[in-house]
């Protein structure tokens, strides 16, 4: 390993590797060459680097920027593997290492097989890891994959949940400190060698005690996720998930067909997507789908079914991700394949759909992601690249197509015609029907409407609301995100982005809003480590809220 990294960090320094291809294709040419065992991580390759060669190689080996140029760290933990709670869909690959729908193969599960699954060792490692090539973690937002995590038992799920809260949590003890970064690398080993298979270990810790211990610790959870499928998330699930912190859901949507779901053996149906996608809304959680083209259907029916996401009000997600249907080995829909039953988008096809489908996307949704991180190695039809989302942003640009979601809006990734400065972004609203409630996408861009700074979603709740905390008189408040390469915590920034007062001026007008509309109060879902920034503004908690009264 030693000697792979140093070529590495050579060919960086005289320049053989420039771009992050370079730097992917050269590891796995080492990798074969030398034989290694896995394959190197950036951090490991800056372990082998001197402190000057560390300045020189940190921006190659920064790996992807992205990550925090939305303003928070991402940090995706498995769950252990299980079997699903319905069964097998068609598509499904098939795999006894990984959780459901995982091939075991892709980065957060390969992550999780290193450390056993083991909560605590994936966070801490992950944030070793993103420290260690130089993004900032102070705010985390906490990504837990693996099936249906909420059909786990409500014991293992909570232990889960607040070993990765206690995971952030030391380590920023350590960063507090100003501890060494050996100490890092010491408490991983220590937890790799005695890690729990079975739970709760002797470590275990009530999860509202390390959550108050997050909110004033140096890596704060400031946004919580769990995948999950319609048929679990019902009133049970949501208070669940409220109770440990989930700001967001992702829905495994897939198609909006209960001929197609009845084909692939879904197990649940578009009412399901309809019940949960309400309860959601109405709790303030955010939702993610993810939607599956390529399901026995071409592009002109698939993207009519895109086309009704974001016209019926009966769905209408805030984020979106688009997974093509792949054929692996083990699945059902392999065999169909061979037989020549079912046949997949190729790559052009795919591409051509997915611009299309940019092309209607309003701008209150957020594209998360395009194509699985499945291994083309383990896909024997489908899309075979794994750079699709490349391939997408490239044929939108080549035909001058500008995307309106706010992936391909926010500054930081959005080339803009002019080069703005602070007093040149406006406040915007647009308000949709969603759910039987409205919502109001308030933002703040660039007078051109080039570019995004900060965004506000904002709700009047249907009148089918279950938790306790929301009345008739309550407005809420789902999502409060500011954009900018991540400022750490107390810090200023002198230009557009984090801590400039957007996020305060989204807020005011959220307040007047809800008072126009003869509410008198706002509940806010949190992030546990967001709750002092609501505080300052006079908000208190209300069980999983920070709410205020405004009269």
């Amino acid at each position: 390993m030693k000697d792979a990294c140093r070529i590495i960090i050579d060919d960086i320094i005289e320049g053989k590797i420039s771009t992050r291809r370079d730097l992917e294709v050269r590891k796995r040419q080492l990798c074969r060459e030398l034989k290694l065992s896995r394959f190197m991580s950036n951090a490991d390759i800056l372990e082998y680097a001197s402190e000057e060669e560390k300045e020189l190689v940190s921006d190659t080996l920064k790996k992807k920027p992205t990550r925090t140029k939305s303003g928070v760290a991402i940090v995706a933990v498995m769950c252990h593997p299980h079997k699903c709670p319905h069964g097998r869909c068609l598509y499904c690959p098939e795999s006894d290492i990984a959780p459901p729908s995982y091939t075991g193969e892709e980065p957060a599960a390969l992550r999780g097989r290193m450390f056993e699954y083991h909560p605590y060792v994936q966070c801490f490692n992950r944030l070793a890891q993103l420290k260690k090539i130089g993004h900032p973690i102070d705010k985390v937002e906490l990504i837990i994959m693996g099936g249906t995590f909420p059909s786990r038992d409500l014991c293992y799920q909570e232990w889960f949940v607040s070993q990765c809260l206690k995971a952030m949590t030391d380590f920023g003890l350590i960063l507090d400190n100003n501890a060494e970064f050996e100490i890092n690398k010491k408490l991983i080993r220590e937890f790799e060698k005695d890690v729990v298979k079975t739970y709760p270990p002797n470590d275990y810790v009530l999860i509202e005690d390390i959550q108050l211990a997050n909110e004033n610790s140096k890596v704060r959870c400031v946004g919580m996720t769990f995948e999950t499928r319609p048929d679990y998330c019902k009133k049970e699930h949501i208070n669940r998930m409220l109770d440990f912190g989930v700001t967001r859901v992702e829905l495994g949507v897939q198609t909006l067909s209960d001929k197609l779901y009845e084909k692939v053996k879904r197990g649940h149906t578009i009412a399901d997507v309809i019940e949960s996608n309400q309860l959601l809304r109405d709790s303030a959680i955010k939702v993610a789908m993810h939607m599956m083209p390529g399901l026995f259907v071409r592009q002109k029916e698939d993207l009519k079914m895109f086309k009704q996401l974001f016209s019926d009000e009966n769905f209408k997600p805030d984020m979106l991700k688009i997974y093509p249907c792949l054929v692996t080995k083990g699945s059902e829909i392999y065999d169909m394949w061979q037989e020549g039953i079912y046949r997949p988008y190729n790559d052009e096809e795919a591409v051509d759909l997915i611009v299309e489908i940019k092309k209607i996307l309003p701008k209150w949704v957020r594209t998360m992601r395009i194509q699985r991180d499945i291994p083309s190695t383990l896909i024997e039809a489908g899309v075979q690249k794994s750079n699709l989302g490349e391939l997408v942003y490239n044929k939108l640009d080549e035909n001058h197509i500008n995307c309106q979601c706010i992936r391909c809006r926010e500054i930081g990734h959005k080339k803009t015609n002019e080069n703005y400065a602070l007093e040149d972004f406006r406040l915007f609203k647009e308000s949709y029907t969603a759910c039987g409630g409205e919502e109001t996408f308030i933002s703040i861009e660039d007078k051109n409407e080039e570019s995004i700074a900060g965004f506000l979603r904002f709700r009047i709740p249907s009148q089918n609301t279950f938790r306790p905390e929301i009345t008739d008189k309550t407005a809420l408040i789902r999502e409060l995100h500011v954009y900018g390469n991540m400022i750490q915590i107390g810090d200023k920034n002198p230009s557009i982005g984090q801590h400039t007062g957007f996020g305060e001026k989204l807020l005011m007008e959220a307040e007047n809003l809800a008072i126009d509309n003869d509410k008198d109060e706002i509940a806010i879902i949190s992030g546990i480590g967001t709750r002092n920034y609501y505080r300052k503004f006079g908000y208190e908690r209300k069980g999983p809220y920070m709410a205020k009264k405004l009269i």
